[in-house]
C-alpha cells in the first residue's frame, strides 16, 4: 500500500468496503437458495450445494494461505472479491437469459472457493490500516458490522424477490460485491503498517511451493503450543454463532413466539453484539483473560437457553450469546494480529477458517436429529457442553502455559538447511 491517506480515513474506507461486501455475502446465499427453490420446488439441491461449499472452502483455504503470505494482501482481497462479484453478475445475467440451473450452481461454486480467501485477506488488512492502539476497536466494529450487514443482505434480497426475477436479484447482489471492491481500492493510498510493526523480526525467503508454505507453518505450530490452542479457541465465536442461528427457528416454535419471536431472538443477539461494541471501545481488548470471559458467557447464555420456558428468557439468552461471540471474536482476533509475524498472518487466519469449517461440518448436521428426537432444550444443552469444552480448554492451557499461552510470539525461524546452503554459497 502506498502512502497518502491518514490512518483514520483508512479505517473508515476499510469498514465501508467490508460492510458493502458482507451485505452481498448475506444476500447471496439466500438469493441462490430462493432461485433454486423457485425453479425446482425443492430445497434438496441447495442443501447439497451447502455441503459442497464447505468442501470447496477447505480447498480454497489450503491454497489461499500460501497466496496471502506471498502477495500483497490488498491485491489478493481486491482480485478475489472482484472475481466473486463478476461471477455473480455474469451468473445472474445468464440465468435471466437461459433459466439454466447450471448457471446458478457455477456462480455458487466460484463464490464458495473465493469466500475464505477474501475473509482471510480482510482479517489481515486490519493490521495494515489500523494502529495497534485502535486495532481492538476496529475488530469490534468489524464483528458488529458483519452481523448488521448480513441481516441487511437478507432483508434486501427478501424485498427484491417480491418484485424482480431471480437473475435480476443476483445481479443486484453482485453490485454489493463490486461496490465493496471499489471502495477497498481506495486503500492503495494507505501506508503498509505491517512492515513497520514487524521490524526487527527474522526474515525468511518467500517459500516457492505450496508444500513449503504449510511446512513452515507446521514448524511454527509445533514450537508454539499456546498458538495452537489460540487457533482452536478462536473459532468459538463463529461456531457458537452458527449453532445459535440454527436454534432460532426451533426455539421460536417451541415457545410459540410467532413472527414477534424471531424478532426477539435475532434482535437479542444483535443488541448483545452492539452493547459489546460500545463497551469494548472503552476497555483494552488485548487482555487475554477476556477470551475466557467470552467462553464463560457463552456457557451461561446457552445454559439459560436450555432452561428457557418463556420467550423473554430466550431473548435474554440470545443477548448473552451476542455478547459472548462479539467479545470473543474481538479479543481473539486482536491478539492473533498482534502476536503474529506479518509473513505468517495469512496462513494462521486460513488455518483458523479451516478449523471453523471442520467444526461446523461436524456439529451442524447433528442439530436436526437431536432436536427432532430430544427437543430444542436438549439441543441447547448439548451446545452448552460445546461452549464448556472451549472454556475448559482455555482454563487448562492458561494454568499449564501461563504467559506463553498468548504471549509467545508466532514467527518464522531461520531454516537450518537453508542457512547452511547460504553459508556454503558465500
Amino acid at each position: 500500500m502506498k502512502r497518502g491517506l491518514s490512518t483514520g480515513r483508512g479505517v473508515t474506507i476499510y469498514l465501508i468496503g467490508f460492510f458493502l461486501t458482507n451485505v452481498g455475502v448475506g444476500g447471496f446465499t439466500l438469493a441462490i437458495g430462493l432461485a433454486l427453490y423457485r425453479q425446482t420446488g425443492s430445497a434438496d439441491t441447495f442443501a447439497l450445494l451447502v455441503g459442497v461449499e464447505y468442501a470447496l472452502g477447505l480447498a480454497g483455504q489450503l491454497l489461499g494461505g500460501s497466496i496471502l503470505d506471498r502477495r500483497d494482501v490488498l491485491t489478493v482481497g481486491l482480485v478475489s472479491n472482484c472475481i466473486r462479484g463478476v461471477a455473480v453478475l455474469v451468473g445472474g445475467a445468464l440465468f435471466l437469459a437461459s433459466d439454466s440451473q447450471l448457471v446458478l450452481v457455477s456462480a455458487f461454486l466460484v463464490s464458495a472457493f473465493i469466500r475464505p480467501l477474501y475473509r482471510a485477506a480482510s482479517f489481515v488488512m486490519v493490521r495494515q490500516v489500523a494502529d495497534v492502539a485502535v486495532m481492538p476497536q476496529v475488530n469490534t466494529l468489524r464483528f458488529g458490522l458483519l452481523q448488521v450487514a448480513q441481516l441487511a443482505g437478507l432483508g434486501v434480497v427478501s424485498g427484491l424477490f417480491v418484485v424482480l426475477p431471480s437473475g435480476a436479484v443476483l445481479c443486484a447482489v453482485a453490485v454489493f460485491f463490486l461496490s465493496g471492491t471499489a471502495v477497498h481500492f481506495l486503500l492503495r493510498g494507505i501506508p503498509d503498517r505491517s512492515a513497520a510493526q514487524g521490524a526487527g523480526e527474522p526474515k525468511s525467503p518467500a517459500p516457492m511451493t505450496l508444500r513449503e508454505n504449510w511446512r513452515q507453518l507446521g514448524q511454527v505450530l509445533r514450537s508454539n503450543p499456546g498458538l495452537c490452542v489460540h487457533l482452536v479457541i478462536g473459532v468459538m465465536p463463529s461456531v457458537i454463532t452458527s449453532l445459535a442461528s440454527v436454534l432460532v427457528a426451533p426455539v421460536n416454535q417451541a415457545l410459540r413466539g410467532g413472527p414477534l419471536g424471531i424478532t426477539v431472538l435475532d434482535g437479542g443477539a444483535s443488541v448483545g453484539a452492539l452493547l459489546t461494541v460500545l463497551v469494548v471501545r472503552r476497555i483494552d481488548a488485548r487482555r487475554p483473560y477476556l477470551v475466557g470471559v467470552a467462553c464463560a458467557t457463552a456457557v451461561l447464555a446457552l445454559g439459560l437457553l436450555a432452561g428457557a420456558s418463556a420467550l423473554p428468557v430466550a431473548g435474554l439468552a440470545f443477548l448473552g450469546i451476542g455478547v459472548a461471540t462479539t467479545l470473543g471474536a474481538t479479543t481473539s482476533d486482536t491478539i492473533l494480529q498482534l502476536r503474529s509475524a506479518p509473513q505468517l498472518l495469512g496462513r494462521l487466519s486460513i488455518t483458523r477458517e479451516s478449523a471453523t469449517s471442520i467444526t461446523a461440518i461436524a456439529m451442524i448436521p447433528l442439530t436436526g436429529p437431536v432436536t427432532t428426537d430430544w427437543g430444542v432444550h436438549v439441543t441447547a444443552l448439548v451446545f452448552t457442553g460445546v461452549a464448556a469444552a472451549y472454556l475448559s480448554l482455555f482454563l487448562v492451557t492458561a494454568a499449564v502455559l501461563r504467559g506463553r499461552f498468548f504471549g509467545q510470539r508466532a514467527e518464522l525461524r531461520p531454516d537450518r538447511a537453508s542457512t547452511d546452503r547460504l553459508e556454503a554459497s558465500v
